[in-house]
């Protein structure tokens, strides 16, 4: 039996989940711990689709810092995050930008954007 320990990240209150594989169930897990159905949901998610919402910098130009802080406008599955990091690092724009200004479209054809997290 697969035993698997996760806090949930939905709310503040970051319940203590426990995800079982349980094939008599149609999500094919049971998940206790949780204090609400979106817990329930993250952990199903989390197990069978770990996904991330990815921040870091970009190389900033002209502006008053050297890097500028990103985020993506969704989440990025887990195997494609070293990859869409290393487009961050290697990503260079051009000062002045505006907080939500898309610096890096359609990352990796994900269908998530890069903005600005920050004006510069």
């Amino acid at each position: 039996m697969d035993i698997i320990k996760k806090k949930c990240k939905v709310c503040p209150i970051g319940c203590e989940l426990t995800i079982i594989k349980n094939q008599s169930v149609p999500s094919g897990y049971t998940v206790s711990g949780n204090s609400c159905n979106r817990g329930r949901d993250f952990g199903i998610k989390e197990i069978t689709e770990p996904s991330r919402v990815l921040t870091g910098r970009v190389l900033l130009k002209g502006g008053h810092m050297s890097r500028l802080p990103v985020k993506t406008t969704g989440v990025v599955p887990k195997d494609k995050i070293e990859e869409c990091l290393k487009i961050f690092n290697s990503t260079e724009v051009f000062a002045p930008i505006k907080k939500g200004d898309i610096v890096i479209e359609n990352i990796l054809e994900l269908g998530v954007d890069v903005v600005a997290a920050r004006k510069a």
